[in-house]
């Protein structure tokens, strides 16, 4: 299997060969106007060809996406698979106001239109967007890689930002040797970026508590959650996420906080941090794609 990276995605090129997959090569070409022109430089045909690239803000992600997979199945390839790491506009589910419409559900079906032989997704941030999915998609969740990191010292309590992530949270505490007990924040969220934590369903007072998200962004959210959490008691709080965006200053703000760790996963690219631990959620990838039947098992190897 050959894989092939968009620009979102350039930032995995080592891991993906730690892990046993051929990385191909890409030749982008701009013309004066600044049309891009695609090229894939190893072959793919009669081979299956994968194509790995987040979707972000900027549109071009979405349409390098889509231009590498379109090249593969022109030049041959037998089956082709998409793999998103973090897939932009999930927040933009549903119109939550006059006018504005689910442009996350619009990108998924776009993604789904283009008929790659199988989508994988990570963690995706919409309850919405699943139903969406058709069934060549598989979404992954790195809630097994948290579980791992946190096993040496597992928590006393799993703690959910929202009530919306409780299950996820639940699934983390299963995860466990130890079974966490759960706790639910019950918050509102006036604007997007800015959430208010108004109270928690659960009791923290002094034990040990890790925060579990999808996404953290600005940290606002977690922020105002890590506040609530330390009034409430906690002990030593950890944060674990998916996808770390950290917009602005995030960083800082959550440094600022006595928060001991935050676990990410790569899915998009980081810069080293003390607090901040980066898990590779490529394992997932290869163990997803470990008993296709046209994949030569040598190829993905520990």
């Amino acid at each position: 299997m050959r894989i092939f990276l968009t620009n979102s995605a350039s930032h995995l090129q080592r891991s993906l060969r730690k892990h046993g997959f051929e990385v191909g090569r890409v030749e982008y070409y701009a013309f004066a106007d600044g049309e891009r022109s695609y090229r894939l430089k190893d072959g793919v045909e009669g081979e299956l060809a994968g194509v790995v690239g987040s979707v972000l803000p900027d549109p071009q992600s979405l349409f390098d996406l889509m231009a590498l997979h379109q090249l593969a199945r022109e030049n041959g390839a037998k089956e082709t698979f998409l793999i998103v790491p973090y897939l932009g506009y999930a927040r933009q589910d549903r119109p939550s106001r006059p006018g504005e419409g689910s442009i996350g559900v619009m990108v998924v079906e776009l993604l789904q239109e283009i008929n790659p032989s199988h989508l994988i997704l990570i963690d995706v941030h919409s309850d919405l967007i699943r139903k969406a999915l058709g069934p060549q998609v598989r979404e992954l969740s790195a809630l097994p890689l948290f579980a791992k990191a946190l096993s040496n010292r597992p928590p006393d309590v799993v703690v959910s930002p929202d009530a919306g992530y409780a299950s996820r949270a639940k699934q983390l505490s299963g995860l466990l040797h130890s079974h966490p007990a759960v706790a639910v924040i019950d918050k509102v969220r006036p604007r997007p970026n800015r959430a208010v934590a108004r109270s928690l369903q659960g009791d923290v007072r002094g034990k040990d508590i890790v925060l579990v998200d999808d996404i953290i962004d600005t940290g606002r959210t977690l922020a105002e959650a890590v506040k609530l959490v330390i009034r409430g008691g906690a002990k030593r709080v950890r944060l674990a996420a998916t996808h770390g965006i950290f917009s602005g200053d995030a960083r800082e703000r959550l440094s600022s906080l006595p928060i001991d760790e935050i676990f990410i996963t790569n899915t998009l690219p980081q810069t080293r941090h003390p607090k901040i631990h980066t898990l590779d959620f490529i394992s997932l990838v290869r163990n997803a794609l470990q008993p296709h039947p046209h994949l030569e098992t040598e190829q993905i190897r520990d």
